[in-house]
């Protein structure tokens, strides 16, 4: 799947892979509304049917057909960031928020925001000078918080981050995260440009870090849904949504940030 995001992404041209990316969203939209428990076949079409129209408003509001707006690119991203400022809250205050979380109709429009200005961040992207590059840098950033939280969790982990919403998630394995992300911004970054480390780690950091809100809030989601995984669609690996949770509040900050 990797390999076919990479090769896509250099061999399509912006708008392209922009559009070659909005049946991937509608499949993770699937997933989304199993943990909003819309159960009826009328319930699931009609979400998948709103986000298709959030994605086109998206697409109009960024003139995806033109030239991206700065302003408008802005406007879109600071509303992602708020929506995961709103997300971070019902995160922090579970158990105590599963009142509001029960209310389907919260959980649907969260995710129909979400995952609506991911993909809005993706254009705006890709409307950059190097574009390619900088997407792909962003996107390494959270795959390296990601597995460097992994494997540091694994052999080193040995206090919970967030028991209540992810038992497996450890303060050791954060930390290693980050310096997985900051070594690979180090080397790919840093150094061939001669960057201040300093002023990459002020973007880098934060950026992980709503990585790991964005893995954190879909287990709470999981957990409150009594779900294990998003769908089944990849053996092995869960859902679209749960190789791409890190990744839905990450990339629009990291949008906002480099703009």
């Amino acid at each position: 799947m990797a390999a076919v995001f990479v090769v896509s992404l250099y061999c399509l041209s912006a708008q392209a892979f922009a559009a070659l990316l909005v049946p991937l969203i509608l499949v993770a939209g699937w997933e989304w509304s199993n943990l909003c428990r819309l159960e009826t076949p009328i319930l699931k079409t009609g979400f998948l049917l709103l986000l298709f129209v959030c994605l086109t408003l998206t697409g109009f509001w960024l003139d995806f057909f033109g030239n991206v707006d700065e302003q408008s690119a802005r406007q879109v991203l600071l509303l992602a960031v708020a929506l995961w400022g709103l997300n971070l809250f019902l995160l922090m205050s579970y158990p105590r928020s599963q009142r509001f979380l029960s209310w389907r109709p919260l959980v649907a429009l969260i995710g129909l925001l979400a995952l609506s200005v991911t993909w809005g961040a993706v254009v705006v992207l890709l409307s950059m000078q190097q574009g390619t590059s900088i997407l792909l840098l962003g996107v390494g950033v959270v795959v390296c918080a990601d597995v460097g939280g992994y494997f540091g969790g694994k052999f080193f982990g040995r206090r919970q981050l967030a028991p209540s919403v992810s038992p497996g998630k450890t303060w050791e394995g954060l930390v290693c995260g980050l310096l997985a992300q900051v070594v690979v911004v180090v080397i790919a970054v840093a150094a061939p440009l001669g960057m201040p480390l300093e002023l990459l780690l002020l973007w880098v950091l934060p950026v992980a870090l709503f990585s790991v809100l964005g893995d954190l809030f879909e287990s709470m989601l999981k957990r409150h849904g009594k779900i294990k995984d998003s769908s089944q669609l990849l053996p092995g690996h869960g859902g679209i949504l749960d190789r791409i949770d890190g990744i839905m509040a990450a990339l629009p900050l990291y949008a906002l940030l480099v703009i």
